[in-house]
Formats: structure tokens, C-alpha cells, sequence
């Protein structure tokens, strides 16, 4: 680990894995980075950017065309059977996929198959000819036609849009075109806001205080209602498999009991059926319950009618379902008129009305938007009962976070709803701003803003500004008044903080932090957008100078689940601030950062070297590990492991126990310890170990000093062995210092009993306040170990070449340090 016995070595140049390349474009694979480039002249741009426009018009008709096509094969079709058959092929397409990276464009279909045909029925009148039965011929025909209609929608419909603009000169600029682009295709695309192992947690959360509101509009409580909302839950998502189940388990025990009185002549088949003699024998054994429902979850639609599994009121139903053709809205005249762009009537009412009988078939529009669209719902009551919920609302909304962050950070300082002086221009404090909450986590500051107000629910294509708009209330604004607070702590050494009534409640030190933290927390999960707040100001959505971590509470939900340790989280959210600025970092999801993060550790210095063509990057599938212990999660595997960053044996003992200690700067110390990359911690755990096992023969302790990018000297103690004196371990790092041309160094002190560790401090040192004598000592300690570390490398490596760097650690060429003279 660079002990200094360890020849420097050159930097290999990296060869994609895989490249290709189709006329100016190239793209190669560097393990799961996509590095994108062109090599386009103006002109070509130019013609082909013409070429695609003068194709807009045609494109929009043959869109057009096929929600037409679409239409008219629904509206014949019989509702029921197109749903069962689309639900059954889109669990078949989802037994193979774990992670999001496994989902296909087929598999992506095969979603649409569901909601965008319920969209369909629900705003389609029923023609006057229908059909009794869907044949394999419908069904062919109509997911060709979805097919084509989504790819279209997804690619050249959008190229030939941007192009389009551009010529009649009504294009955003560049930066709000793209983020207008990928608006489109997240709103056509993209689902589930949470992992489904917390859809229903995730509403308990949210209706838990509002139930006075919910039961006066349909005279079931909040409880009662999320109980019912996970029987449908339970039966979308594993009805099927405990159909299946059950029947297997009842049958064989039916047929082994036949096949006993068969062989025993017990069995009267003479007056009976085969068939009759078996259901006798089942309804004896208690099964014939289970063989019927089981049959229904199988034959019938049981499964998904709302009456056979919820007792949820009728006037609830109602509220949530459409009927064929109630919907009068999807296709209005207008621009895209029963395209995708539009609000799907799915995302309004999640449930489907047939024959007196309500239906749901697909939980990712049910969950995603139940809570807003029951908002609504009460909305309409009365202005007083909109007051209240609003105000629950809030109450939720800031709970929320804290009780995320307290699951983090065990033990945190948390101040709620504090006051503080807003400092004007002209200096004068005469107004008090609110935080809504300051968390304190031993040297780390998290100044956290909530926002509780819903995210636009326009589409996209319809109202852009309305985006906008949605994103300066929830991300901009929240983001300058964490700012406001950092100005005001940041104007004095200690500023004092205040209460509604402006009576002082405490005093905050700037000096105590060394990270602080603004989160702008959303009730609505947007982190498609939220994930580039820092990028927003290309849009025109200030979110201010200080980089923001904006996250929704279902990325808090996860980040909660996700680490094993407070420590582990700071440095994550460490890792996560310095990416935030980064140009090179513009990911779709909060939740890429993580699994950069436990893949590349600084994963912005590794996006950093990635760039250095100049192409744009794509990090793809890092947050597979992520969706494989939830999906794990969810079907109850019986061994959990979370995912986590490589950290070898001796460091993860190290930060556990720093964990468990309430002294200050810990953070800071494990920090640095998981700052290391992956080499250098293995080294430096083996290290550990290998003095832990010499130091009791030796009898005293050897330091390990580094040399390079990590400046690093570590001294192993073990109480009642052998325990070194801050003072001559100090003097050693600075003598170390010395000979590397260092300005400071960190030092690195541990201490070992028989449980493992019981001390462990960090320090950094530098010659600043040493008088003359004590210099010069040190000079020549340095001296002394530049000529042990020369002769070491000597005996394990030979001779050193004039043009080799130094082995002292200088960083200098041999012939140019340490080499002798002739």
C-alpha cells in the first residue's frame, strides 16, 4: 500500500469492451459505461436536422393513425379478456427480471398492454358490433400496433419534434430542449414510484393522520382503508403464485387419499363419476373451498374483482373506476389527442367498472397516484376539510423526513421548526426566516427545507412551463432557503437560534461542522428531475451557488433500508455533494448516485476520467444491486444481503466500532478510512493484521507511512503491549512529512485490546509553531528514513533506475533525489 516497497508503475490506456459505431456515431462499452460520440460536420447536422423536420408532419399522422387503429380494435374487443390476457403475459415478461437493467423493450410493451389499454376502454364507447371472444389474431394485431406506437412516440417523433422547432424557430434552447425531451419520456415510460416492497407502506405513511377526513367521505378509516389496499396489493402481486400453491398442495393431498381407498376398495364408483367421486373426497378433506377459489385466481377473473377481494365500499369504488367511455377527456380535440403524452385516465381512477363490477389490473398506477388523486377527492368536500388535509399534510411531510434521517443517524440532534435572523444587504436583522428542521450528526449539518405541495400533474407536452414552475417551488425555492440558514450560520463564529416567539433556544458553531448539507425534501417522488437539481439552472429553476441534494421521501425510505451504519451514510452523502456540481454526472434517477457510489466509491473522479474524450457519458445498470435486494426482499428470501461497498475486514471492524462511540470528528475519521480505494484499504487492512500478530514478538510498533496522492502515517498500539505516545508518533508523521516535500500529513493513531479496537484518533500535523532545534531534528530524522526507505527498496528490487521515481517518496526522479553522487 505504498510502504515503500513498491515500484511505481505506468498508466495502461483502457480499451472498450465492446465498440460500434453506424456513420457518425460511435458508442463504446467501458464495463457499464456507455461513452457516446459523433463526428458530424455543421452541414451533415444541418441536412439531416432538415431532413427529420420536413418528416414531422408525417410522423404526428401516423401516430395518429395508430391510436385510430387502436380505437377502433378496442372498442369491438371484450374488456375483460384483454385485461386478464395482458396482466398474464406482463407477469410472464416480469419472471425474469430482478433489476431494472433486465427490463426489455418487450417487457416495457407488455406494461403498456395494461395501462395504456385501460386508458383506452376507459375514454372508448363500445361499438355496436362486439366480440364475444378476443382471438389470438386480435390480440397479435393490436400489441403490434402499441408496439409501433410507443417506439414511434419514444424516437422519431421526438428527433423529428426537436427538429421541427428548431426550423420554425420555436425550439427551447438547447439545455431546456433536452430536459423537455426527456420530460416526454418519462412521462410516457416510466413507472413506479416506489419499490413495491413499499407501495403500501408508503401510503400508510402518507394517509395515516388524515383519517377523520377519509372516513367522513366514505366511512372507512385510514387504516381500514390501507388494509384493503394491500389485499389488492397482495393479490396482483402473489395471488397467482398462491393460487398455484394451494391447488398443488390440496390436489396431491385429494389424489393420494383417492389413490388409498382406490387400492383399498373404499371407493364407490358405480353411482358416481370419476370427476364427482374426487370433489366428494376433496369437499371431505376440507379442500373444496380451496380448489374453487383456486380455480377462479386461474379460470376466472378473481383475482382482480375489487368485490371478491376487498370489503372497500361501493362509493369508494365508484370514485376510482371508470366505465367504458366515461372517460370523455383523453380524446378531446386537441393536440395529442389519445396519445400517451395526454393524462392516461388510468392515472385518475386506477379501476375499471364492468357490469356492475370493478376491476384492477395494474398496481404501478394505482400506488403511484392514489394519494394525490384521493387528495382531490377530498378537495371537493368543503374548503374546511381541503384547510385540514392540507395541514395534516404538512405535519406528514416533516415528520417524514426525520424519522428517515433518525433511522440513519441513531442518536442525531434534531431541531424542528427553528428561527434566525434573515441578514439584509444593509447588514440590519430585523425579520426572522423559519428552517424547518437543523439535524446534527457529530461534525455533520443537514439543513433540511420540505415541500409538501404536489408536483405538476399536466403532462409535459401540454404545459412545459407548468414543469418549470413545479420545480422552482420544489426544489428551487426549498434550495435558497437552506442557502439563507448557510448564510446566516456562516456570518459569525457562533449565531444564536430562536423560536416562534423570538425567545433564543440555542447557539450553532460554524466551526462544529465540517460538512454541511441542504436538502430540499418532496413529498412527490420526482427523482428523474430531482436527481439533476444542480444542473436545473440551465432551465432557468435558480436552486443557488451551494450544491443542494434534492430527494423525495421514497428515496429516504430507501437510503434507510439501504445502509448498515451512520458512517457509511455521511460518507455517501459526502460523495453524493461532491457529485452534485459535476457536468459529467447527469443521472435519471437519485438512486444511480448510490449505486455509483457502491460501485466506484468517488465516483465523481471516476466520471472525471471517463470524460477526458470530451463524449457524453450514460451510466447504466449501477443500481442493479439496489433492485436485487429489494426484489429479494419482497419475495422473502430467507438470506438478505445488503448491498455495500467492498470495505476489507480490519476497516469494517474499525468503522462499526467508531460508530458506537460519541466521540467528536468520528465521521471524519472513517471518511477518510472509506475515501481510500480499493487497494489501499485491502493493504491497509492486511497491514493491520500483520502487525497485530508481530507487535507482541517485536515489542514495539512499526509505523506505516505512504507516499503519493495519500498522505498517511497509521500506528498500531495494543493496551498493556506496547502503547506509543502521541508525541513520538507525531514526530515521526512530521519526519515522514519532511522527506516526501509534504506541507502536512494525516496521522492516523490505533489502539487494540483483546475485543478489537479501543481507541482510534486522526489527527494532521505540520511543522507550523516548531521552534529551530526541534526543526532541525526532524531534518535529520528525515534524512535517516529516506535512506532506510532507499536501501529497503534496494534489497527487495535492485537497483533503482536514474529515471524511476525516487524511493523516498519524494516524487521526485531518482537521479534528481536521492541517487549518489559520483
Amino acid at each position: 500500500m505504498g510502504k515503500h516497497n513498491k515500484r511505481s508503475r505506468k498508466t495502461k490506456r483502457a480499451f472498450p469492451d465492446e465498440a460500434f459505431s453506424n456513420g457518425p456515431f460511435q458508442i463504446a462499452r467501458f464495463g457499464k459505461q456507455v461513452v457516446l460520440t459523433s463526428n458530424w460536420t455543421k452541414e451533415e447536422h444541418a441536412q439531416v436536422l432538415a431532413e427529420l423536420s420536413a418528416r414531422y408532419a408525417t410522423v404526428v399522422q401516423e401516430i395518429d393513425d395508430l391510436v385510430r387503429r387502436i380505437v377502433s380494435v378496442v372498442g369491438v374487443l371484450p374488456p375483460d379478456q384483454l385485461l386478464t390476457r395482458a396482466w398474464q403475459e406482463q407477469v410472464m415478461s416480469s419472471w425474469h427480471m430482478q433489476v431494472e437493467a433486465d427490463v426489455t423493450q418487450d417487457d416495457s410493451i407488455a406494461l403498456r398492454m395494461i395501462d395504456y389499454v385501460q386508458s383506452v376502454i376507459a375514454a372508448t364507447p363500445r361499438g355496436e358490433a362486439q366480440k364475444s371472444e378476443l382471438s389470438d389474431e386480435d390480440w397479435k394485431d393490436l400489441r403490434i400496433d402499441i408496439t409501433a406506437l410507443f417506439r414511434k412516440l419514444n424516437c422519431e417523433y421526438l428527433i423529428c419534434a426537436t427538429a421541427y422547432r428548431k426550423a420554425t424557430g420555436t425550439v427551447y434552447d438547447d439545455a431546456m430542449e433536452e430536459f423537455f425531451v426527456r420530460a416526454q419520456m418519462y412521462w410516457c415510460n416510466v413507472r413506479g414510484d416506489y419499490y413495491q416492497v413499499h407501495q403500501v407502506d408508503a401510503i400508510a405513511d402518507f394517509l395515516r393522520s388524515q383519517s377523520k377526513l377519509i372516513e367522513a367521505a366514505y366511512g372507512i378509516s385510514s387504516d381500514y382503508l390501507v388494509a384493503e389496499l394491500n389485499k389488492i396489493w397482495r393479490s396482483l402481486t402473489f395471488g397467482l403464485h398462491e393460487a398455484m400453491t394451494s391447488m398443488f398442495n390440496s390436489y396431491t393431498e385429494v389424489m393420494t387419499e383417492v389413490q388409498r381407498m382406490i387400492e383399498q376398495n373404499e371407493a364407490d364408483l358405480g353411482s358416481q363419476s370419476v370427476d364427482e367421486f374426487i370433489l366428494a373426497v376433496a369437499e371431505r378433506l376440507g379442500h373444496g373451498d380451496t380448489l374453487v377459489r383456486s380455480a377462479g385466481a386461474f379460470g376466472n377473473m378473481d383475482l382482480f374483482d375489487l368485490r371478491k377481494v376487498t370489503n372497500l365500499p361501493v362509493a369508494f369504488l365508484d370514485d376510482f373506476s371508470w366505465a367504458p367511455g366515461q372517460d370523455t377527456d383523453f380524446f378531446a380535440n386537441g393536440d395529442f389527442s389519445g396519445w400517451p403524452l395526454r393524462i392516461q385516465p388510468i392515472f385518475r381512477r386506477p379501476f375499471l367498472k364492468l357490469n356492475d363490477t370493478y376491476y384492477c389490473f395494474e398496481l404501478y398506477s394505482l400506488f403511484d397516484n392514489f394519494y394525490r388523486q384521493l387528495e382531490k377527492r377530498i378537495f371537493q368536500q368543503s374548503e374546511a376539510e381541503k384547510q385540514e388535509w392540507i395541514q395534516n399534510r404538512k405535519e406528514i411531510s416533516e415528520n417524514l423526513p426525520v424519522d428517515y434521517f433518525s433511522r440513519l443517524l441513531p442518536g442525531a440532534t434534531v431541531l424542528r421548526e427553528i428561527y434566525y435572523p434573515v441578514v439584509s444587504e444593509s447588514g440590519s436583522t430585523k425579520n426572522l426566516a423559519e428552517a424547518d428542521c437543523v439535524i446534527i450528526y457529530d461534525d455533520h449539518l443537514f439543513i433540511i427545507e420540505v415541500k409538501a405541495g404536489a408536483f405538476t400533474y399536466t403532462s409535459p407536452a401540454n404545459d412545459l412551463p407548468a414543469y418549470v414552475k413545479s420545480l422552482e417551488a420544489l426544489v428551487g425555492a426549498p434550495s435558497k432557503q437552506g442557502q439563507r440558514f448557510l448564510k446566516y450560520l456562516e456570518s459569525a463564529d457562533e449565531v444564536d437560534i430562536f423560536d416562534a416567539k423570538r425567545q433564543p433556544v440555542g447557539k450553532l458553531r460554524k466551526g462544529d461542522f465540517r460538512c454541511k448539507t441542504i436538502c430540499a425534501v418532496t413529498l412527490d417522488p420526482f427523482t428523474e428531475l430531482a436527481a439533476q437539481a444542480q444542473h436545473l439552472h440551465k432551465i432557468g429553476v435558480d436552486v443557488g451557488e451551494v450544491p443542494v441534494w434534492s430527494l423525495s421521501l421514497s428515496d429516504l425510505r430507501v437510503y434507510s433500508d439501504i445502509f448498515a451504519g451512520p458512517l457509511d451514510f455521511l460518507h455517501f452523502v459526502e460523495q453524493r455533494m461532491r457529485a452534485a456540481p459535476s457536468d459529467k454526472l447527469q443521472l435519471d434517477d437519485e438512486l444511480d448516485h448510490l449505486g455509483l457510489y457502491l460501485e466506484h466509491n468517488n465516483y465523481t473522479m471516476h466520471a472525471d476520467d471517463l470524460s477526458n474524450t470530451g463524449a457524453r457519458l450514460c451510466f447504466n445498470g449501477y443500481r442493479s444491486a439496489i433492485d436485487a435486494y429489494f426484489s429479494a426482499k419482497l419475495t422473502g428470501a430467507d438470506k438478505l444481503a445488503l448491498p455495500t461497498q467492498k470495505v476489507p475486514p480490519r476497516l469494517r471492524e474499525l468503522i462499526d466500532f467508531l460508530a458506537k462511540q460519541n466521540q467528536f470528528h468520528r465521521s471524519r475519521i472513517a471518511s477518510y478510512l472509506l475515501d481510500l480505494a480499493g487497494d489501499w484499504r485491502s493493504d491497509l487492512s492486511k497491514w493491520i493484521d500483520e502487525e497485530l500478530a508481530a507487535i507482541p514478538k517485536r515489542g514495539h510498533c512499526l509505523p506505516l507511512s505512504t507516499v503519493g496522492n495519500v498522505r498517511l502515517t497509521v500506528f498500531v498500539n495494543i493496551e498493556g503491549v506496547v502503547e506509543l505516545c502521541h508525541e513520538k508518533a507525531a514526530e515521526h508523521a512530521q519526519a515522514a512529512m519532511i522527506a516526501t516535500g509534504e506541507s502536512d500529513r494525516v496521522l492516523l493513531e490505533l489502539a487494540y485490546g483483546p475485543n478489537g479496537p479501543a481507541r482510534a484518533s486522526m489527527s494532521t500535523v505540520s511543522l507550523q509553531g516548531l521552534s529551530r532545534e526541534h526543526l532541525e531534528q526532524l531534518r535529520k530524522a528525515a534524512t535517516d528514513l529516506k535512506e532506510k526507505r532507499l536501501a529497503r527498496s534496494v534489497a527487495n528490487f535492485g537497483k533503482v533506475g536514474r529515471n524511476e521515481l525516487c524511493p523516498c517518496g519524494s516524487g521526485k526522479k531518482f537521479k534528481r533525489c536521492c541517487i549518489p553522487n559520483p
